[in-house]
């Protein structure tokens, strides 16, 4: 039976090899990252802020498209005209050509809009698409920015809790070889071995759980931040490096005055301006615009000769009867403008339910921290004293075991807490709409 259990130590012995290190790829050429690291790198490389940014880009291009009407136009034709038949003329005999074979004509025209209401009402429209693709840009930066500290506290998390069921890898194997030494001298019974050894590889499948999720949990992360999924980086910190600023960070997140900043609430808004400058832009077409137009033709015949016209023209346009057209579109505004009201009033009252969840959320995982690190003081000292009880035959081996198994859980729980908290702190920063920072 003895022989036996030194064929299974050589077995865990490899087991335990392969879970030392949890983290693959990493060398001493890595780069090393902290949070806002990774946030300054997401905020440049994540590719829907990337198309975010150029989406502004080409408001500002349609903008500037638009206001091209307020420029002059000059346009210029040039005709050649080969006769094919020729009309003649009959004079006592003679044939004369009343035309010529061959003849060119130029003209130009230069067009100037003096009053143009609907292009100007125009203008303010492309304004808003502008405002509204900053929005959009802003809300992209905000979903991608909670999405990677989510991430990146979900990465310390896997860490963390390796290293804790790493620790009770640890403890078990000393007390392992604690109770085989007991037993090779017959102070131990053969059970308690047995149960040392079952306590021991019972962590080994969670061990290398966590060490799949940890692996899963970098390359989500670097997926976020946009860089390559093998990119040598080491993350730095801790969940417990948090802890200290918990209760400050919740004092601060209770002060925040509503959902105003919030990006859904704002690009609601901006389309509501952009309606309201709709309707007026379709009243407008009832206004007349008024061009002032230059144009001159030079026109060459054989025939002819040379032939220049040139005029000046004061051109008003003004619609009379539509067929209704501006009046249907005013009304579907308005109705537009409806739905949006009421919209933003359901979603108002989603997000101020979604804050009142994450507090509650953030203000018990508080209350949890402080509980679990107490949790884990005892559990501490309740270990230490069962384990100097078993050593000196008073305690036993089920004793040993459920105080580790405590131990154990109540770090889990503490690292879990920390985690809740940081999460949905993200979370209700991305609500509020004020997770960027000047940073």
């Amino acid at each position: 039976m003895k022989n036996c259990y030194k064929v299974l130590s050589v077995g865990m012995l490899m087991a335990a090899c392969s879970l030392t290190n949890p983290v693959k790829g990493q060398s001493q050429d890595s780069i090393s990252m902290n949070l806002d690291n990774v946030l300054t790198i997401a905020l440049s490389d994540n590719p829907d802020i990337q198309v975010a940014n150029r989406t502004i880009e080409i408001k500002k291009y349609a903008k500037k498209e638009t206001m091209t009407g307020l420029f002059p136009t000059v346009d210029f034709t040039l005709a050649g005209m080969k006769g094919v038949i020729i009309p003649e003329a009959n004079l006592g005999g003679m044939k004369i050509k009343m035309g010529t074979e061959k003849s060119y004509t130029w003209s130009g025209t230069a067009t100037l809009p003096l009053v143009v209401p609907q292009l100007w009402e125009s203008l303010k429209i492309s304004q808003r698409s502008v405002e509204l693709a900053v929005e959009q840009a802003r809300s992209s930066k905000i979903s991608t920015l909670s999405a990677v500290k989510k991430a990146f506290f979900q990465l310390l998390l896997a860490r963390d809790s390796y290293e804790v069921l790493k620790n009770s890898y640890d403890l078990a194997e000393e007390n392992l070889s604690l109770t085989r030494n007991g037993y090779k001298f017959d102070r131990v019974a053969e059970f308690d071995t047995l149960s040392a050894y079952v306590q021991k590889v019972s962590i080994e499948p969670n061990m290398l759980s966590m060490k799949n999720t940890l692996a899963l949990a970098e390359m989500q992360l670097k997926v976020l931040m946009g860089v390559d999924v093998n990119e040598p980086i080491r993350f730095e910190g801790h969940l417990k490096d948090y802890e200290e600023k918990l209760f400050s960070d919740l004092m601060l997140l209770k002060e925040e005055d509503g959902v105003d900043q919030n990006s859904q609430l704002v690009q609601i808004d901006l389309q509501k301006q952009q309606l309201v400058l709709s309707e007026r832009l379709n009243k407008l077409g009832y206004i007349p615009t008024v061009a002032l137009q230059f144009s001159m033709n030079r026109n060459y015949s054989g025939f002819m000769g040379y032939a220049t016209t040139a005029n000046l023209t004061l051109a008003r346009n003004w619609t009379i009867f539509d067929g209704l057209s501006k009046y249907m579109k005013t009304k579907q505004n308005k109705l537009n403008i409806q739905n949006l009201e009421q919209q933003r009033e359901y979603i108002k009252q989603q997000l101020e339910m979604s804050i009142a969840s994450s507090l509650n959320t953030i203000e018990t995982a508080a209350e949890q921290v402080v509980a679990n690190k107490s949790s884990i003081y005892a559990s501490e000292r309740a270990y230490e004293i069962s384990a100097k009880r078993y050593e000196i035959g008073s305690g036993t081996q089920l004793e040993l075991s459920n105080s580790a198994n405590t131990l154990q859980q109540n770090k889990l729980n503490y690292v879990q807490a920390i985690y809740n908290f940081v999460s949905a702190q993200a979370t209700l920063e991305e609500t509020l709409g004020k997770i960027v920072t000047d940073k």
